[in-house]
């Protein structure tokens, strides 16, 4: 064997020439911390909001406050049905002016989140009770294991991921024995609604 061909084997028997991961991630403890205020998080299914517009304030709280339904809208009096899952409460407020021109002189309708649906997160993979389950504002990746069921004895023990899609798309990986043992950027990793947990 060349020397050539000695280094090229001892890098790769220590990893050095390892592939790079087919799909990317980041360790959970190299992850900066990250506070989405809930006036800028898409609407969902089941978040409750009031509506506010200069003209209609009797109208408006007649109605009450509105809840988000199954098929992402709200109904507003006099609009009708209008799809909001998916928009920011600004975004959907631009949805709602533009439908009241014609209605309301130039129409300013502000949406706000006065109860936001409870989240759910999916947990997949080697657990041993696998679905979709509410959690807790807060709430942390080794309660919500627990919830599934634990990890199966095929789990690897370091392949714990969770998938985010908001703000944006992020994969971040988790070691068991950092949970159990009290690390503190994966016991203090909070789930957000729509998260998927992922164990390989």
């Amino acid at each position: 064997m060349t020397l050539k061909h000695a280094i090229m084997a001892a890098l790769l028997a220590t990893g050095s020439l390892a592939c790079p991961a087919k799909h990317p991630f980041v360790w959970a403890n190299e992850l900066p911390p990250s506070e989405i205020p809930v006036e800028s998080t898409p609407l969902r299914t089941g978040d409750v909001v009031r509506l506010t517009v200069a003209g209609m304030e009797t109208e408006l709280a007649e109605s009450g406050d509105l809840e988000v339904t199954a098929d992402g809208s709200i109904l507003v009096p006099f609009v009708g049905p209008i799809r909001v899952e998916g928009l920011t409460p600004a975004q959907a407020a631009q949805q709602l002016s533009s439908r009241l021109n014609g209605i309301v002189r130039d129409p300013n309708a502000r949406v706000t989140v006065v109860d936001p649906r409870t989240p759910v997160v999916a947990v997949v993979g080697e657990v041993r009770a696998p679905g979709q389950f509410e959690v807790t504002q807060g709430e942390g990746l080794l309660t919500t294991l627990a919830r599934a069921g634990g990890l199966t004895e095929f789990a690897h023990p370091t392949k714990i991921f969770v998938v985010r899609t908001y703000p944006e798309r992020t994969r971040v990986r988790f070691r068991y024995e950092d949970l159990v043992g009290g690390v503190e950027a994966s016991i203090n990793f909070q789930l957000r609604d729509g998260d998927v947990v992922v164990v390989q």
